[in-house]
């Protein structure tokens, strides 16, 4: 009854804080430096998370037209600033995960697809935008509202699939390599993201340590909106436990 009862991702929307310790985390990125196996902190959270929806399927559902789908990939989408300019163009990067993709696989898609769209090349959602944006505002109301419907009566349509960014299993924004902290994020009514996650810088943060005293850690706060139709508390409670144990232990990202 849910999607009868809440019919937008907006009014459906939970909000979960997580800051997951990253010393842990930090030591593996350094150990890991110059050698084959490098890897970011950036890509360590896509291969986690990659791992929980594998793991917890259920996450990677979404609601089209009433209607609950169970996705078979895993689907990111992210945004690739060109240059670290003010005035710099943004662009989407979408990575397809395959079930049978290794961690090797995972990040050799991931840092293939940010290679092209940091070289300016136009990718496709690009030519698509352009396309549309060519047709006068009232054709092209009409265009996105017969889009609409499509997706409501019968499903996503094709030439949309691998192309339109905000058709994902999550959409990560990582607002740390811009210096600010994690912010929580609408989910968008249009496409079929149901999840969104924002990273913020790592920083030292006052914990309570083992011994019941005040200690420093360096910790990264993620902040993660979840359509709820598709999933309920307890659920999602135990998936994002799963995520800070795999960021805590970063060894474990490269077994997916």
């Amino acid at each position: 009854m849910f999607p009868y009862l809440m019919k937008g991702r907006n009014e459906s929307i939970a909000y979960y804080p997580v800051v997951v310790d990253a010393e842990n985390l930090l030591a593996y990125v350094e150990q890991k430096k110059g050698t084959d196996e490098a890897i970011t902190i950036f890509e360590a959270i896509l291969l986690a998370l990659v791992r929980i929806l594998r793991e917890r399927p259920t996450l990677n559902r979404y609601i089209v037209g009433r209607r609950l789908y169970q996705r078979r990939d895993v689907q990111l989408s992210f945004v690739a600033r060109r240059e670290f300019t003010l005035d710099s163009s943004e662009t989407n990067v979408y990575v397809a995960v395959k079930p049978d993709d290794d961690a090797r696989a995972v990040l050799g898609k991931i840092r293939g697809e940010i290679r092209t769209a940091k070289s300016g090349e136009q990718k496709s959602d690009e030519g698509l935008i352009d396309l549309f944006l060519r047709l006068p505002r009232s054709v092209l109301r009409v265009a996105v509202n017969l889009l609409s419907l499509w997706d409501f009566y019968v499903d996503t349509p094709s030439f949309l699939r691998g192309v339109d960014p905000l058709r994902c299993s999550a959409y990560v924004a990582n607002l740390g390599s811009v210096g600010m902290g994690a912010a929580y994020h609408h989910l968008f009514e249009w496409g079929t993201c149901s999840l969104f996650v924002t990273i913020g810088q790592v920083k030292p943060t006052v914990v309570v340590g083992e011994d019941g005293n005040p200690a420093v850690r360096r910790t990264v706060e993620l902040k993660i909106a979840l359509d709820e139709r598709i999933a309920d508390g307890y659920y999602d409670a135990r998936a994002l436990e799963l995520f800070d144990t795999y960021l805590n232990d970063p060894e474990q990202l490269q077994r997916i």
